[in-house]
């Protein structure tokens, strides 16, 4: 009778223990993927994505390749997944959408996930659906699953309010990305119920309003972009300076950075989509130096699988 009781108390303290754990799951803003562009070369540093946790709620922006394996070394179950924002539909911020449209299903998904992006978006999210069908189909018809498309709500949006919930509310804010035109690449504002605002730049060259945009934002999630670092990549490619050129001009140096983070006078810059990785003379204290001479407030340098909490 003593055992049975004991096993009954070690049940218990170990179902509190984890009912316990659940309920203080600590709220955090996880980098996935800090690399900009789509080309691979290491899994060290793969393309563009983030995640912001609250609670047991995962909201997930841009969706990189190699994003649901990036959650996966975080803990995050991809079922947790609620939202997906997507900021403009180029390849490095979409290639693993698909993965964790069908991963999340794939892995007892009980709740619709909303998806948000530029035009664009709906087209898409059917034209995989179509890609992926005999394999949902049959799985639809042999588990008895519900099919995908039941799971997901596509909204295409423009500037202004997108999203809100128990945990975040989101605004979209319309940047210049070429060859995008104006409307088809965003920033994305989540102010969180803890009175936190978290700001994503998404791909954009200088452009003073969306200083105004991410004003007094508590973490500015920015890309970067350095010239002599992108001329190096070229001649290592075997380009020429017309593609460091166009890569420049659809993109942020650091110096306008940090000039953007001190018009926001934001609490702390997070680097990240950095052009290029991996380039030997680009060391944190570099990036950290070039933004430094315009803004003099905390600055990290982003890396795959970073974690920063929120509410601290």
């Amino acid at each position: 009778m003593l055992n049975v009781k004991n096993a009954i108390l070690s049940a218990l303290t170990l179902g509190g223990f984890l009912l316990s754990s659940m309920a203080i799951a600590q709220d955090q803003l996880i980098l996935l993927g800090t690399k900009g562009g789509p080309s691979l070369y290491s899994t060290q540093s793969l393309p563009q994505s983030s995640a912001i946790q609250i609670k047991n709620d995962v909201y997930v922006i841009d969706a990189g390749y190699g994003a649901s394996y990036r959650l996966l070394e975080a803990k995050v179950p991809l079922k947790n997944i609620k939202a997906i924002f997507i900021t403009h539909l180029h390849s490095d911020h979409i290639l693993d959408y698909p993965a964790l449209l069908m991963n999340s299903w794939l892995s007892s998904l009980d709740h619709e996930i909303q998806v948000f992006g530029p035009k664009g978006t709906k087209e898409m999210t059917e034209n995989l659906l179509k890609a992926y069908n005999v394999d949902i189909q049959l799985r639809y018809e042999d588990e008895g699953r519900e099919p995908l498309n039941k799971f997901l709500k596509v909204h295409e949006f423009d500037e202004g309010d997108v999203y809100q919930d128990e945990n975040v509310k989101v605004t979209a804010k319309r940047v210049p990305h070429q060859p995008f035109k104006m409307g088809e690449a965003f920033a994305f504002k989540f102010e969180t119920a803890q009175k936190q605002n978290l700001v994503f730049s998404g791909d954009t060259n200088y452009y003073p309003p969306f200083a105004k945009f991410a004003k007094n934002a508590d973490i500015l999630v920015h890309e970067v972009a350095h010239g002599d670092g992108i001329g190096r990549l070229a001649k290592r490619m075997g380009y020429d300076e017309s593609f460091r050129d166009a890569v420049i001009a659809h993109h942020i140096t650091p110096q306008d950075v940090g000039k953007t983070a001190t018009q926001a006078q934001v609490k702390k810059l997070v680097l990240s989509h950095i052009v290029p990785v991996g380039d030997p003379e680009l060391t944190d204290a570099v990036w950290k130096k070039d933004v430094g001479a315009f803004y003099k407030g905390e600055i990290v340098v982003g890396k795959d699988g970073m974690v920063i909490p929120l509410n601290q």
